[in-house]
């Protein structure tokens, strides 16, 4: 009797081959297991504070807030525990803060062996001082900023600020004194015969010498001018303070004035006062032909 034999067919090594694939599978996931890794056990620190005041009591302190290299007995007005906020040692305790302002060091010079002689001396009642050694201070500073170069800038600001005191005395002492008088200014005996006799000269000048060209355009203004006259009775200046308008005009008043001068000098009592005085009035070019000072 023949036996027949079974050939192998692909479904049965398909079926194989899943087995296989299962197995070794289920193998990796029950037989391998991950673990995270441990956390690196820190060492345990103790924060010190080191102590700025040792206390006096010999029994040593029960409890303490922090660790220190001596006892000491806490205070303060926090309420909650805080540590120091600073690791230096005040000279004197106090809870308040008090802020200091650092002063600025001054620069020393040298006395000088002798003292400086000054002269006095006195022009037109303006007193000046005049230092006879002005020649040798420059040397002494030339020495001084070889010493020190920071101190160059210093003595050229110094030398420029004598130089502009300088200038601006002798100018003070060079200017002139004025009076001046405006048309409600308080009437003296001492210049009021003189500004009175001086504005009907002008007057007096400006109707001989009218300009021609107002007359014809028939133009009419009033025109301010501010005038100063020397002691010697000669015009110092004439500016046109408040203009008329016209420029026909303004230059007439300005030219009026011009041709009446020179006026009287002054009296010895004015010079005692003043060097120069000055005018200012208002004059008039009026409709009818005029030439007048506006009433005060």
């Amino acid at each position: 009797m023949a036996t027949a034999v079974a050939g192998v067919g692909a479904a049965d090594r398909l079926s194989f081959t899943l087995f296989i694939a299962l197995g070794l599978h289920a193998l990796l996931i029950f037989g391998v297991s991950f673990q995270p890794p441990k956390a690196q056990q820190i060492p345990p620190t103790l924060e010190v504070t080191l102590s700025q005041h040792r206390s006096d009591s010999e029994t040593p302190l029960d409890e303490a807030d922090f660790l220190a290299d001596a006892d000491q007995q806490g205070s303060g007005t926090l309420e909650e525990k805080a540590q120091l906020t600073s690791t230096e040692q005040a000279d004197i305790e106090d809870n308040q803060i008090f802020r200091t302002t650092p002063q600025v060091q001054q620069i020393r010079f040298s006395p000088t062996e002798q003292p400086r002689q000054r002269i006095v001396t006195t022009d037109a009642d303006q007193r000046r001082e005049v230092n006879d050694q002005s020649e040798e201070e420059a040397p002494a500073e030339a020495e001084l900023a070889s010493q020190d170069p920071m101190m160059v800038s210093q003595i050229s600001d110094v030398a420029t600020l004598r130089a502009m005191l300088d200038e601006s005395r002798q100018n003070y002492a060079k200017r002139p004194r004025v009076r001046t008088l405006t048309a409600v200014s308080a009437k003296r005996s001492l210049d009021a015969a003189y500004v009175f006799n001086w504005l009907e000269e002008v007057e007096r000048i400006g109707n001989q010498n009218y300009p021609q060209a107002a007359r014809q355009q028939r133009l009419t203004g009033a025109v301010r001018l501010a005038v100063r006259i020397r002691a010697d009775g000669s015009l110092d200046e004439v500016t046109v303070t408040q203009s008329s308008g016209h420029a026909l005009l303004d230059q007439a008043a300005k030219r009026i004035v011009h041709l009446a001068a020179p006026f009287p000098t002054f009296t010895s009592d004015m010079r005692q006062e003043y060097d120069v005085l000055e005018i200012i009035r208002t004059w008039q070019f009026r409709t009818d032909n005029r030439f007048s000072r506006e009433a005060s």
